[in-house]
């Protein structure tokens, strides 16, 4: 079968591997489409996250975010049909078939006759954006500033403006997804190229000591950091802004991965009676409801496909991923 195999850093290839044998049980998709998430990218760019591949006799096949027809199962199973279009939790679908074993089967949610595979590939970023915005629990007439404009800071946008009346600020650096966030509903767009994130909510300009350590700046009741810190990048990170930036006895959700450690100042922490949560993955309550959010069009992902590959293009579809100013979801369609 084809597929697109990561050997190492910046290097995913397109080979003929071994199609899966199935076992009692297990399920056969055709991948029909599948996303490029950002832990991919990690893996692309550095390594890190190499567990989320499925190893193959060499070199891994990434791909977690997907939705495909049913061809084959290892046997009968009650409510699986040949012919079903669905989406499932698992790994190794960047090709064209993936096997969806016993254990996983149960989780094999069918996506309806109205939305596209693309659209249903984008389930699994959904559910991780819908976790973030339910640690936070948007509140009618609170302020939220989510800082990183991907899939899954728009992901957050959605699933707050679909819950509350909450007022959603989206900071990034990209006009094109500064845009998106505009036609998804944000309330207030900053471009951070050209006013710093601190300077356009509360007027600052500078990290002083006595700034950050007054309780009564910060007027954001819940900052969701989606852009994280790369390994290269010099500067304060987006957790030291937001640091300043949330109000007293505010929430920060930490949704991005950072390649490196970043400096904090933890008195911030303690004076503001911040709470600070990380946000991984999701729940398999959560992966449902963002089936069911998109299935049923209460939230709308086509607008989120950017981009569309063959596994032939492997190689530039990561690639394009990696470019922020123009990507936002990349997928492949084998």
């Amino acid at each position: 079968m084809k597929a697109a195999v990561f050997h190492g850093p910046q290097d995913v290839r397109f080979e003929e591997i071994d199609a899966p044998a199935l076992a009692d049980g297990d399920v056969l998709l055709r991948v029909k489409a599948c996303g490029i998430c950002g832990s991919d990218l990690h893996t692309y760019k550095h390594g890190m996250f190499q567990q989320l591949g499925n190893p193959i006799e060499q070199g891994r096949v990434l791909g977690h975010e997907f939705s495909g027809e049913v061809i084959a199962t290892g046997g009968p199973i009650p409510g699986v049909n040949l012919g079903d279009r669905v989406t499932s939790i698992g790994v190794g679908a960047n090709a064209e078939y993936l096997r969806i074993p016993k254990e996983r089967v149960a989780m094999l949610l069918p996506i309806g006759d109205k939305i596209s595979y693309a659209e249903a590939a984008t389930t699994e970023p959904l559910a991780t954006s819908l976790h973030a915005a339910n640690l936070a629990n948007a509140q009618d007439n609170e302020i939220h500033l989510v800082v990183g404009a991907g899939i899954i800071g728009l992901g957050i946008l959605q699933c707050i403006k679909a819950s509350s009346n909450a007022q959603v600020i989206v900071a990034d650096l990209s006009e094109k997804r500064l845009a998106k966030a505009a036609e998804l509903g944000a309330d207030r767009l900053i471009d951070v190229r050209s006013t710093p994130l601190v300077e356009a909510l509360d007027g600052g300009s500078n990290f002083s000591e006595e700034t950050l350590l007054d309780a009564n700046i910060g007027t954001i009741d819940t900052v969701y950091d989606c852009a994280g810190m790369s390994k290269h990048f010099q500067g304060s990170s987006v957790l030291e802004q937001a640091l300043a930036v949330v109000k007293e006895n505010g929430k920060i959700v930490v949704v991005a991965v950072y390649e490196q450690s970043p400096n904090l100042d933890y008195n911030q922490i303690v004076r503001k009676g911040i709470q600070l949560m990380g946000s991984w993955a999701w729940s398999m309550e959560e992966f449902k409801i963002a089936a069911d959010l998109i299935r049923k069009g209460e939230i709308d992902r086509q607008p989120l496909i950017s981009h569309e590959f063959s596994l032939e293009q492997a190689s530039e579809a990561y690639e394009t991923q990696l470019r922020a100013e123009t990507a936002i979801k990349v997928m492949f369609t084998p």
